[in-house]
């Protein structure tokens, strides 16, 4: 997991009592990464199931500092510090370490942490990944070695000794906790030519103690037993009776066992078909442990360590010997050959015949050449003739039998030896066997080609991350540009979006260490020149590896300075219209499958950028449709209101009209002055009504906990005068607590059953009220046995205004069921109708239930 997963050593450690605030996410503990996420303060917050997998900690000792057992100590300060730097500065944070696995195995990870913020910039979260690149880092570290071994090995003096030593101490501890040398002479005897360990105390007591306790030639195994056959030992563990074997004495077992030697790998130093030595490297306190994986890395040093040592003995041997052995010994040995100057074979070599298993009467003039593969023998003869006929170094790689038959890949050079006149007097060369440095060159750009996956994986992933975050088109653009320079090792990353009506192109998304400021290219014409105007313009990838020479670069001043090679054009399209363009540019020319990856990045930005642009829009529309909606309501509250004071005026002076000149007139009088009276009453129903349906939104008190039977209660004591005058029957059981005004609940029960009241047929109306719980809600019923609606009503019953009768048939304003309807929507229940003529009506609706403990 990516370093510290809680706050910086200074902060203090989170309670084991405290829950974690963050629930599991999504779909990340399918990530093959582990995952975490911290606090804007750097506390941790969550771990997905990979990290507790991997590293056995259960949530218990991962929490506050727990994750500090699976890092190695050497690696926590450095991960400290770019922790703390990067809660300091809101950057980034990306950091190597050794991270223990639940078996005890310490690997290499990569740690990366991303700030999440809000509108306003402020980080609100850190979401980090961590990334096993252990076997990334193993194959660079076995490169690097090899390479600085070689380099050692090859610019030692003749002091084999010294220089043995020295290679012990380059081993450790990359690659072991010990390292030894032991070498073999013809007569038999052996010598430890150097000891290394990360102690130089515990190196001297290895050295003291070989000197008291030898090698014997009888031990079973051991380094002796490699020199004497030839064969490595891989021993991922040293079991308790390998020592008990081993030991001379109760002593020497006791100095065995405190050591702690837990694997170890043996491996003969062989030159030129004879094992003259052993190369041993042993695990110890790392808790590391080696396997079959590890002999190609060793066999090469062991080869380089083994040529070493053949070198300096042969060009010992050849300072007492003539010009022709000393030029023999300086190539590199694996089978070793002569040749006349005009390049045929007349000397027997005993290690070209033992590598090939040719004889000599097979090999000398031109037959070497049939020991070469048919489909490189042309290309080796034409590049060895060449040579000769030009007396220059030959240098050539193809495939070589060996005696079993097979083929396998060669490293062959040549040197011509000259004589004092500048003529060639002979040609010395090697052919070496480079196929374990092939495997490990395989193994190499295989586990490359795995790193660029996961990076590519991850690009997918914090690009995906970026879209779903909130925030405006712009900031989450950004964020995609920074996730492309991580991920592809980019200079410089840009997002433009199109403009349609300017047909310009308009920079969203900056990034990368050699960003152009973003006042620069910030508008870029379509029809205008440049790499980026072509993306837009021919809606089509571009992609160009050496941009130096390109006439469509705009400024080679930027590149020279920045160092930018190559470029890779996308353009952002969604449903063949052009939404923007994104624009890459490198040191290098990206891969074929990088390009894939971000062809496919490059649509789901195009998607996501689309879908925000529509969200966006459709929260403006909401924002706009709230405003005109509150505006209405307004309206309709003052209008309703400043209304009142001048038809009371009116009704009153009607109402006196009519009963001080009613039958003193003609009967059309007092029929006028019937209609005056009746209008002005009815318009001051329906003023209060309006201020009622206004009044809803405005003047409602938060909801609580309320009886809903007590609600009903008040509202039949309402209705008291109606149920009496029609002789109506309303039925009710218990009802439970729900959440709402209780006022407003009170009204919408005198509505509906007030509404029952009205519509009724001949028959005294029959209302029943009831309830049922429905998961989180509460579904309430009035059923009444009126004179029913037909279905293709039901939508229009609920709109403002809106009436199935007549006023003389059922007096009414129209506005009691929108009424209804606004005070359930307010609590956020539904209400609707179930009905049919002739046959009652059943108006239901649903509230909100109360919680059982309120006090929770």
């Amino acid at each position: 997991m990516t370093h510290p997963l809680s706050s910086p050593p200074e902060a203090a450690p989170e309670s084991p009592s405290r829950p974690s605030p963050v629930p599991a996410l999504p779909g990340v503990d399918a990530f093959p990464q582990l995952v975490w996420v911290a606090r804007a303060d750097g506390h941790h917050e969550y771990y997905n199931a990979r990290w507790y997998a991997y590293t056995g900690l259960t949530p218990e000792a991962s929490r506050g500092g727990g994750w500090r057992r699976a890092f190695h100590p050497e690696d926590l300060e450095e991960a400290d510090r770019r922790w703390a730097h990067a809660l300091r500065t809101g950057e980034p944070y990306e950091v190597e370490y050794r991270c223990r696995r639940h078996d005890g195995v310490w690997r290499w990870h990569l740690g990366r942490a991303h700030p999440l913020r809000d509108d306003s910039g402020r980080i609100i979260q850190w979401f980090g990944t961590c990334t096993d690149i252990e076997e990334q880092k193993r194959a660079t570290e076995s490169m690097r070695l090899l390479a600085e071994a070689g380099a050692l090995l090859s610019s030692s003096s003749l002091d084999y000794a010294s220089t043995l030593a020295a290679l012990t101490r380059l081993v450790v501890p990359s690659l072991a906790d010990w390292c030894a040398i032991e070498i073999a002479y013809e007569d038999g005897s052996t010598r430890q030519v150097g000891v290394a360990h990360v102690d130089p105390e515990k190196a001297r007591y290895a050295e003291e103690l070989r000197v008291r306790y030898p090698p014997r030639h009888e031990d079973p195994s051991g380094v002796l037993s490699v020199i004497r056959t030839g064969e490595p030992v891989v021993m991922p563990d040293i079991p308790d009776a390998v020592l008990v074997a081993g030991a001379r004495d109760a002593e020497h077992l006791r100095i065995a066992r405190e050591l702690g030697l837990r694997s170890a790998l043996l491996l003969p130093l062989k030159a030129r078909g004879r094992t003259i030595g052993a190369l041993s490297l042993v695990q110890a306190e790392s808790g590391r442990r080696f396997s079959q994986a590890d002999v190609l890395l060793g066999t090469q040093l062991a080869e380089r360590a083994a040529v070493a040592l053949d070198n300096a003995r042969l060009i010992k041997e050849a300072q007492r010997l003539e010009l022709r052995f000393r030029s023999v010994v300086t190539a590199s040995t694996q089978a070793i050959w002569v040749t006349r100057p005009d390049g045929d074979i007349s000397e027997d070599s005993p290690s070209w015949r033992a590598f090939t298993g040719m004889t000599y009467a097979q090999w000398r003039g031109h037959g070497w050449l049939s020991a070469v593969h048919p489909e490189d023998r042309d290309a080796a003869a034409r590049g060895w003739f060449a040579a000769v006929e030009q007396r220059r170094p030959y240098e050539a790689e193809y495939r070589l039998i060996r005696p079993d038959g097979h083929y396998t890949p060669v490293r062959v050079r040549g040197v011509p030896v000259l004589n004092p006149d500048g003529g060639v007097r002979e040609w010395v060369g090697t052919t070496t066997d480079i196929s374990a440095q092939r495997e490990v060159e395989a193994a190499a750009r295989r586990v490359e080609r795995e790193a660029a996956a996961r990076r590519l994986e991850a690009l997918r992933a914090e690009v995906s991350l970026a879209l779903a975050r909130e925030g405006s088109v712009p900031e989450i653009l950004q964020d995609c540009a920074s996730a492309l320079v991580t991920h592809l090792g980019a200079k410089t990353a840009r997002l433009w979006l199109y403009a349609r009506d300017t047909n310009t192109l308009e920079l969203a998304g900056n990034a990368g260490p050699t960003a152009p400021p973003r006042d620069k290219w910030m508008r870029v014409r379509v029809d205008g020149l440049g790499m980026v105007s072509e993306v837009a313009r021919l809606r089509a990838q571009l992609r160009v590896d050496d941009l130096r020479d390109d006439p469509r670069v705009l400024d080679r001043a930027w590149l020279d300075a920045t160092g930018v090679r190559s470029f890779a054009g996308m353009p952002l399209m969604v449903g063949g219209q052009l939404v923007g363009v994104l624009g890459v540019y490198r040191g290098a020319p990206l891969g074929e499958d990088a390009v894939a990856a971000l062809a496919a990045v490059s649509d789901a930005i195009a998607q996501g950028v689309e879908r925000r642009r529509a969200e966006e829009v459709l929260q403006q529309h909401a924002q706009e449709l709230a405003r005109s909606n509150e505006e209405l309501q307004q309206f309709a509250y003052v209008a309703s209101h400043d209304l009142q004071e001048p038809l009371r005026m009116v009704a009153s002076y009607t109402q006196l009209l009519g009963r001080r000149y009613k039958g003193r007139l003609d009967a059309d009088a007092d029929e006028f002055i019937h209609y005056a009276v009746d209008g002005v009453n009815r318009m001051q129903r329906l003023i209060q009504d309006l201020l009622a349906y206004s009044r809803v939104g405005t003047r409602g008190r938060d909801a609580r906990p309320c009886d809903a039977g007590r609600a009903l209660d008040r509202a039949a004591a309402n209705l008291r005068v109606a149920i009496q005058e029609t002789h109506a029957s309303v039925e009710y059981g218990p009802l439970p607590v729900v959440l709402a005004d209780e006022t407003q609940l009170t009204q919408l029960f005198q509505n509906l059953v007030g509404n029952a009241l009205k519509f009724h047929g001949a028959a005294p109306p029959r209302v029943r009220v009831s309830a049922a719980p429905q998961g989180d809600e509460v579904r309430f019923t009035v059923r009444d046995s009126g004179i029913g609606i037909a279905p293709e009503y039901f939508e229009r019953i609920f709109v403002i205004f809106q009436r199935l009768h007549g006023k003389e048939e059922y007096p009414g304003t129209g506005i009691g069921l929108a009424i209804c309807k606004k005070i359930v929507e307010r609590h956020g229940g539904r209400i609707g109708v179930e009905s049919q003529p002739g046959e009652g009506t059943a108006f239901w609706f649903t509230l909100p239930a109360a919680p059982s403990h309120p006090e929770s």
